[in-house]
């Protein structure tokens, strides 16, 4: 009764999202009102990323047996064709029988009893055939079988042709639980033999005071992680952080920085030293940084509402800054499964902004200091074009070694390209170095 319960929310978020957007949102809005077991909400979430996942390829297998497009139907019966099938063919752990019935129960559940008897027969149909994606191109055959929209598929075939099938395939590994651990407060073996006694099974990264966890649970019920003993962060985003070379003293500033993960790292690298301004375009997100550096007992940093394409000489001079700019974010498929179905219309748009913010970014640095650029995208046009021709047009500025080896990286002369692999995001970085005798920053 209680799994009925969750694929009834299921159902209900995947046709929200349909509506207003990101199924983390969604979801995470509708479980905290749900009053569900964890076992049940963890169902219910499993149902609902998984079908967000794989979406292209269940509305492809279920099409031969649909009189109407699957677009044109209600919605309460695409939500429960698709998360029907969905748990069919990739949860191993529901029998096909239990699925249907299900299905038909909540197809009941949901107000459309009269098409409970349609819903049955699909679903037992699309279940047995065997299939082969129908498509006219490879762009279109590999958008079926991976379950990524056309354009996704096009840029990253276009730029990476070896790599496309690898690339997509990547796109359904587990994400890894990656936390940083907060060296003000404990340190990295301190915390593993805490968490281990609680029954998490912790393991290293390769890079200081970060590791993965699993069979965490609820990370937010987790004693040490009220106490701000770690904050959740990738292994890309303390990369990056890594490779800005911070010391206790700098003056930094980490230009796009909420949630706040960034920032916490580096106040924890600071010390109580120095100073860090934290900007954050929404006014709403710069209290989740707030909230963060409140948690793990930072000092010396100031979070404000600011938008990074815009200088305002009341930041002031910098040694360091950080530049990890809003993305297309196809570097992480597996994590943001909405991601898949970009129309990347706006990118062009987006493009221009990470030009402005980098642009914007270099004019608070002091000679001899030093900006990291970044993204959670392998799309060259975001990546090192964007810094190339910022390059171009600000000579004082050279590219300089990120200091970053071991982690898989692919080397662009002295840029870093991550390649998504073994559940770690795709990313990129790009270390660039104020000349020590170049003239003041033209402020615009």
């Amino acid at each position: 009764m209680k799994q009925d319960s969750a694929r009834l929310l299921a159902a209900k978020a995947l046709m929200r999202c349909e509506k207003s957007g990101y199924s983390n949102l969604v979801l995470a809005s509708m479980l905290q009102k749900s009053g569900l077991s964890a076992r049940d909400r963890a169902f219910a979430s499993r149902i609902v990323y998984g079908t967000v996942e794989r979406q292209l390829t269940l509305d492809a297998r279920l099409a031969p047996f649909l009189k109407q497009p699957l677009n044109t139907m209600m919605p309460e019966l695409r939500a429960v064709l698709r998360s029907g099938l969905y748990q069919i063919l990739y949860m191993d752990s529901v029998p096909t029988s239990a699925a249907v019935n299900e299905a038909v129960q909540l197809t009941r559940a949901l107000g459309k009893g009269s098409a409970s008897g349609f819903v049955n027969a699909v679903l037992r149909k699309a279940s047995q055939a065997q299939w082969q994606p129908e498509a006219k191109t490879e762009e279109e055959q590999l958008s079926q079988l991976y379950s990524v929209g056309l354009p996704v598929v096009k840029l990253l075939k276009a730029a990476y042709p070896d790599k496309i099938e690898a690339l997509l395939q990547e796109s359904f590994t587990q994400p890894k639980l990656t936390i940083r651990v907060n060296t003000l407060k404990t340190t990295a073996k301190e915390l593993a033999v805490s968490l281990s006694a609680d029954g998490v099974k912790v393991s290293e990264t390769g890079l200081l005071n970060a590791l993965v966890l699993e069979d965490a649970g609820d990370i937010t019920r987790l004693p040490q992680f009220t106490q701000g003993l770690f904050h959740v962060q990738g292994l890309a985003s303390q990369l990056c952080v890594a490779a800005l070379g911070v010391k206790p003293g700098d003056r930094v500033l980490d230009a796009c920085a909420a949630p706040g993960g960034k920032t916490a790292t580096i106040a924890q690298t600071l010390c109580g030293q120095g100073s860090l301004s934290a900007c954050e375009l929404h006014p709403a997100r710069v209290k989740l940084i707030e909230t963060l550096i409140a948690r793990i007992g930072a000092q010396n940093v100031t979070a404000r509402a600011q938008d990074a394409a815009v200088f305002d000489p009341a930041i002031g001079e910098m040694d360091k800054v950080l530049c990890d700019v809003p993305c297309s974010g196809l570097g992480t498929l597996a994590k943001k499964p909405d991601i898949r179905y970009k129309d990347l219309q706006d990118l062009p748009k987006l493009i221009k902004i990470q030009g402005a913010i980098l642009d914007t970014a270099a004019q608070y640095l002091v000679p001899g200091g030093s900006l990291v650029y970044s993204t959670c995208t392998i799309n060259p046009k975001e990546n090192e074009l964007v810094v190339q021709e910022f390059l171009r047009t600000h000579p004082e500025f050279t590219a300089t070694d990120t200091g970053i080896a071991g982690f898989g990286e692919q080397k662009l002369g002295a840029f870093c390209l991550f390649f998504p692999q073994g559940g770690q995001d795709g990313f990129f970085i790009a270390r660039l170095t104020r000349a020590e005798k170049s003239a003041p920053a033209s402020f615009k």
